[in-house]
C-alpha cells in the first residue's frame, strides 16, 4: 500500500481510522457520562483520528487526546482548531510512560478500543504508575478489554462479517475481518485492507493487529499495584458483529 494522503490531505493511517473504526458509537455514551462527572479535562490514551476526543470537545469537554502516530496528532489538532474546540493533542507511545508530561491535570482518564491491551504485561506496570501520578486526585481511570467470551471460537476464529466500506476522495476502501487468532498470550486479529480507485487501480494488504490478552481481575491487581483503587466494572455491547468489551474502572485515591 502506497502512503498517499487522501480526501483533506489525510494520511493513509488516518483514512484507514475512519474505515474500520469511524462507525463505532457503542461506547461513546460511557465516555459521555465519564467526562461528564469528571472535574477536570478528559484525557484520551490512543486517540487515533479523534472518534471519540472529537466528539467530547465538540459537547464542551477540554481533552488531551494522545497518539504514538504523528499524523495522526497533526491532523487532530488541525481539525480541532478549525473548528475551535477545547483539544490539545500530543504524540506520546505508550510505551514510554516515564516520558509522559501533562498541560494539566485530567479528571477522567479513557482508554477506548482495548489500547491498554497494546502493552504486554512487562510495560503495562509504568503507564498505571504514571497515570496514578499525573491525574488528579478522585479522577477515574476507564480501560476498556476484549471480552473474550464473545469471540467466536478459542483457536482460530473464521469470522463472517461484512467488509467496512467508505468512499472516500475517489477511492473506494474495504476492510474485511478474516480471522482472530487466540494464542496463549496474544489475540492477533487479521484484516484485508482494500481500495480502488474511480479509474480502476486496485492496492490490496494483509493488516494485522495484536492485542496481549488481559483478564479484567487482572488489570485490577496491577492497577491496585500502581496505588489505583477498583471502582467497578461496565460492559459495552458492541452488537452482533463484534466482539464485546469490559470496561475497567479504576479511582485515583483523593
Amino acid at each position: 500500500m502506497s502512503s498517499r494522503t487522501g480526501r483533506r490531505g489525510r494520511s493513509e493511517a488516518a483514512i484507514w481510522q475512519e474505515v474500520e473504526f469511524g462507525s463505532y458509537t457503542a461506547d461513546l455514551p460511557l465516555w459521555n457520562e465519564l467526562a461528564a462527572a469528571a472535574d477536570g479535562p478528559a484525557l484520551e490514551l490512543g486517540a487515533g483520528a479523534g472518534r471519540v476526543a472529537l466528539q467530547l470537545a465538540e459537547r464542551g469537554q477540554e481533552v488531551i487526546a494522545l497518539d504514538s502516530d504523528a499524523g495522526l496528532v497533526a491532523e487532530l489538532e488541525r481539525a480541532a482548531g478549525e473548528q475551535g474546540l477545547p483539544l490539545t493533542a500530543v504524540t506520546w507511545d505508550l510505551a514510554a510512560a516515564g516520558e509522559l508530561d501533562l498541560p494539566s491535570k485530567p479528571g477522567v482518564v479513557i482508554g477506548p478500543l482495548h489500547v491498554i491491551q497494546v502493552l504486554d504485561a512487562a510495560r503495562r506496570p509504568a503507564l498505571l504508575d504514571r497515570l496514578a501520578e499525573l491525574t488528579a486526585p478522585g479522577a477515574t481511570v476507564a480501560l476498556t478489554l476484549v471480552d473474550e467470551s464473545t469471540l467466536l471460537s478459542a483457536g482460530t476464529a473464521a469470522t463472517q462479517i461484512l467488509p467496512d466500506m467508505r468512499e472516500l476522495d475517489g477511492w473506494v476502501y474495504s476492510s474485511e475481518p478474516l480471522w482472530v487468532q487466540v494464542g496463549d498470550e496474544a489475540l492477533t486479529i487479521r484484516r484485508l485492507r482494500e481500495r480502488v480507485s474511480s479509474e480502476g487501480r486496485f492496492e490490496r494488504h494483509v493488516q494485522d493487529e495484536i492485542l496481549h490478552r488481559l483478564p479484567s481481575e487482572r488489570l485490577e491487581e496491577e492497577a491496585e499495584a500502581a496505588g489505583l483503587r477498583r471502582a467497578g466494572r461496565r460492559r459495552i455491547h458492541s452488537g452482533p458483529d463484534e466482539a464485546d468489551s469490559v470496561v475497567v474502572l479504576l479511582e485515583v485515591p483523593e
